[in-house]
């Protein structure tokens, strides 16, 4: 079998498209879940006496937490596709700690200076603490990763196989309010970003 590496972009390889739609397949039916879950909570609420739907207000507002978070999962999975299909694996380069915050970090070298590092974060949010990475990565099972992308821009990790794709980005590759990161990258590496869906700015 070809390892996963030999091929020119992460999505050429059978097993990582395998990995994606398990991923898909799973997310989806956790925001399913989520979302089959509204029924049952407003037939309760109908049924409950007045003076106790105080008690309800909580279960309510972590329901809609979780199933906005499962919303975001589902709709990273774009994302995850398109990283995918334009960068290879690189195995092993992706460091993983964890951080007081709650949050993971991953310190992978930069693709033009390795000598220097970029972090990647995920978690921290309320609620991500149960999140497959965030345990992994606290209880020390996991330690390195496969990464797919550029750090300074968007990239997806995994365990090895690959399992477990997550969407990683840094907030000024994504969000219009700040100014993308031009300083220290080449035409060549910000083209290949901006094909992964990144924010690069104008040339």
């Amino acid at each position: 079998m070809t390892s996963a590496v030999h091929y020119k972009t992460a999505w050429e390889d059978p097993a990582t498209r395998q990995a994606w739609r398990r991923t898909a397949m799973f997310r989806c039916a956790a925001l399913l879940g989520s979302l089959l879950g509204f029924p049952a909570w407003l037939f309760a609420v109908v049924l409950t006496p007045t003076w106790l739907l105080v008690l309800w207000l909580p279960v309510l507002c972590v329901g809609i937490w979780y199933a906005l978070l499962a919303m975001v999962a589902v709709a990273s999975l774009r994302g995850v596709r398109r990283v995918l299909r334009v960068y290879p694996w690189q195995v092993g380069i992706a460091e993983a700690g964890f951080k007081k915050n709650g949050s993971t970090q991953f310190v992978v070298p930069d693709p033009e200076r390795p000598e220097k590092s970029v972090s990647l974060g995920h978690g921290g949010m309320i609620g991500t603490g149960q999140n497959f990475w965030v345990r992994a990565v606290k209880s020390g099972q996991i330690t390195t990763t496969w990464f797919a992308g550029d750090p300074r821009y968007l990239g997806v990790v995994a365990t090895p196989g690959p399992r477990n794709l997550l969407w990683l980005a840094q907030r000024e590759a994504t969000d219009s309010r700040m100014s993308p990161r031009k300083r220290g990258v080449s035409p060549g590496a910000r083209a290949l970003a901006r094909s992964a869906g990144a924010r690069v700015g104008e040339d």
